[in-house]
């Protein structure tokens, strides 16, 4: 369904040479009377015109047109002109259309109940606002937002210029040669491929969406420029009427779904979004050939988003593309592209790049999270700068890097982890090198065991480095997908080896991370856990050049496990110890927690904490960066709680929120690692 705004002007007059509308109540009958007439249709029932306002010899109407042809002026002039030519009875004639142009559903909707309100026409209100799908645009299981692409037709050299400075990596300079080829037919005759943007937010990704739109509408792929962006699904949105006629409506051209949902994550999938990803795969299948999806992944809350395009990957041809990356110089450029230009009046460009940091290399996202800090500086110190000095009841916590390498450097001990990084990286580098000089073209698996006691960082590695690899080439989409026996391991005969390779195609191009692997084989349903294990020896050998498998467990556990497993042992490549931190080892993790979290830590509270750290160590199953974490929560609270009693009515600075007592850290998880006989803290 189409949606359009536009203005006619026109001649009127009857036989004796009066105009048929002079005369208020004559103006009223009249309009009425053709307003019915044109709400009925006046291509069969294919274009349904509404007039929402009338003055001297014009009109100001609305137009919705059905099916998958795009409407233009002239095109609606001759359709006037046979439908006014066969009534007579109106007298209008020399029919002009003026100011054409395509509007979203929710104007169009905006512009409709105001008419219906005014009461100057006739035509059933309801009846039409359920026909034309009205009534779907407010929903409470998602959010719908709409807009309009570009009308100006992008060649190939300006397509792909633009996407360099949306900072666009390859993958979109590669579509845009097949959109634009010349085997392609110009003419809309259905949607040959779908697609999903990667991207670090949702305004970098309709960024490159409204690119893609319009890029797409220049060569006749799409006959709409609206796009109708889903955000904000909820785990509710699994029957909705609302959702289907969205995507009904949008035939022709663009539903763009954001896939993080409002409040899913990986620990509560499985029971939370389930009919969701079922009730969105089969409502986009039966809408895919006339209506374009693109789905938006975010890198840092992927949501129900592997899941659902799992699902749909047999059934679509879907085309990953993804964000990609700038120098200081280009990210420079695309800050000052999407600020409003009465805010880069504000800042100098020694300013900007200040406020970028220190970092040589920036995605879209990264560029609007830049943007979104200036906004903010720029109201108190530019806008109202009254307030620039203030500094009570607020605490500056240091802005974490995006680099997952920094972040893995950052981390204390571990080094046989990074070590294995860099051999992985160096390996890829000098791959490309011998592609480059022709050479045989090598390649390693590079599956891995991870073994250590809860808390020594198993899963953080793990998830750093799918990203630290994906971003040095080695993998394709740096996708994390953790999983364990409930997830591999089905009920019933024959569900098992299809839930494994689900669950490798998911993770397709980085990383698949099974945790407590030894659990496969323990249990109820052990033959299916025996399945469970052949089908993940098979896959691990089929994806051996897209999937890196980690598995991870108890050390003795994950020996006994693989001992039993010689098929499975055999393609791990790479078995990396986790060992216990050291005392001096969480007094650094300490540190570094609290550091990342604002806080300024004396001499005197580190020494507490490393005897608290050398006591608790010497326990078994501690906890390791766990304890330290948790340590760190409760010490917090209990800062809380002591300042509100200090200042209760008064003020509290900025060094007091940051800063703790040794006092804060006398708190549960420290005292049931004691021992039982010692009263209160030794100093």
């Amino acid at each position: 369904m189409l949606f359009y705004n536009f203005q006619i002007n026109f001649d009127s007059q009857n036989s004796k040479g009066n105009t048929n509308f002079e005369g208020k109540r004559a103006e009223r009958m009249r309009l009425g009377e053709l307003s019915s007439a044109l709400s009925e249709g006046i291509d069969g029932e294919r274009v349904r015109v509404l007039i929402h306002r009338f003055r001297q010899n014009a009109f100001q109407m609305l137009a919705s047109v059905d099916g998958f042809k795009e409407m233009t002026a002239a095109q609606l002039t001759k359709l006037f002109e046979k439908f006014f030519a066969d009534r007579p009875e109106f007298g209008i004639k020399n029919i002009a259309v003026k100011a054409f142009t395509e509007i979203t559903t929710k104007k169009f909707s905006r512009i409709f109940d105001r008419a219906n309100r005014d009461d100057n026409f006739n035509f059933d209100y309801y009846q039409l606002n359920q026909d034309l799908g009205l009534d779907c645009l407010d929903n409470r299981t998602f959010k719908l937002t709409e807009s309009i692409c570009d009308d100006k037709r992008l060649s190939f050299d300006a397509a792909t210029a633009k996407a360099e400075k949306l900072l666009a990596d390859e993958t979109f300079k590669e579509e845009f040669r097949r959109i634009y080829s010349k085997e392609n037919a110009h003419r809309f005759y259905g949607q040959p491929v779908h697609y999903k943007i990667t991207a670090g937010n949702t305004k970098a990704a309709m960024s490159l969406a409204n690119l893609l739109v319009g890029a797409l509408y220049t060569n006749k792929r799409l006959v709409s420029r609206r796009i109708n962006l889903i955000t904000n699904v909820t785990e509710n949105c699994y029957d909705e009427s609302d959702f289907e006629k969205i995507l009904e409506n949008a035939a022709g051209g663009t539903v763009v779904i954001e896939l993080s949902g409002e409040r899913v994550n990986s620990g509560q999938f499985a029971h939370a979004y389930e009919e969701v990803v079922e009730f969105i795969s089969e409502t986009v299948k039966r809408f895919q050939r006339n209506t374009l999806c693109i789905f938006v992944e975010l890198a840092d809350k992927p949501g129900f988003a592997p899941q659902l395009t799992t699902r749909l990957q047999d059934d679509l041809h879907i085309i990953e593309l993804h964000e990609g990356a700038g120098n200081r110089e280009t990210a420079l450029s695309y800050l000052k592209k999407i600020m409003p230009p009465e805010s880069v009046a504000l800042y100098t460009d020694e300013e900007l790049l200040e406020a970028m940091g220190d970092k040589l290399t920036f995605s879209a996202s990264d560029i609007y999270n830049v943007q979104e800090k200036l906004f903010n500086s720029s109201l108190k110190n530019k806008t109202y700068p009254a307030y620039r000095e203030v500094d009570r009841l607020s605490i500056s916590v240091e802005d974490k890097s995006n680099d997952a390498y920094a972040d893995f450097s950052e981390m204390i001990g571990l080094t046989e982890q990074k070590a294995l990084i860099e051999q992985i990286i160096a390996a890829n580098r000098v791959q490309k090198m011998r592609v480059d000089m022709n050479l045989e073209k090598q390649k390693a698996a590079l599956h891995m065991s991870f073994t250590g006691n809860p808390g020594s960082a198993k899963t953080t590695v793990a998830r750093l480095i799918a990203q630290i690899l994906a971003r040095d080439g080695v993998l394709k989409t740096g996708r994390f997908v953790e999983c364990g026996r409930a997830d591999l391991v089905a009920k019933y005969v024959g569900w098992t080896a299809k839930a494994v390779r689900n669950k490798f195609r998911e993770a397709r191009g980085g990383v698949l991370f099974i945790d407590e692997a030894y659990s496969l084989s323990d249990g109820e349903h052990a033959t299916f856990g025996e399945e469970a294990i052949n089908t993940i020896v098979q896959e691990m050998e089929n994806h051996r050049n897209n999937v890196i498998v980690i598995f991870a467990g108890y050390p003795q556990k994950m020996k006994d496990f693989l001992d039993r497993n010689e098929g499975l042992r055999s393609r791990i490549a790479f078995h990396v110890d986790f060992p216990d931190y050291t005392p001096d080892e969480l007094t650094e993790i300490f540190k570094l927690m609290a550091k990342k979290r604002g806080y300024e830590i004396s001499d005197e509270v580190t020494e507490h904490c490393r005897k608290i750290f050398k006591r608790v160590a010497k326990k078994k199953d501690f906890g390791n960066g766990r304890f330290v974490r948790n340590l760190l929560e409760q010490a917090w609270l209990k800062q809380a709680q002591r300042i509100v009693k200090q200042h209760a009515g008064g003020e509290v600075t900025k060094e007091e929120l940051t800063r703790f007592e040794v006092e804060d850290f006398d708190v549960n998880v420290d005292k049931k690692y004691r021992n039982e006989r010692t009263l209160g803290f030794t100093r």
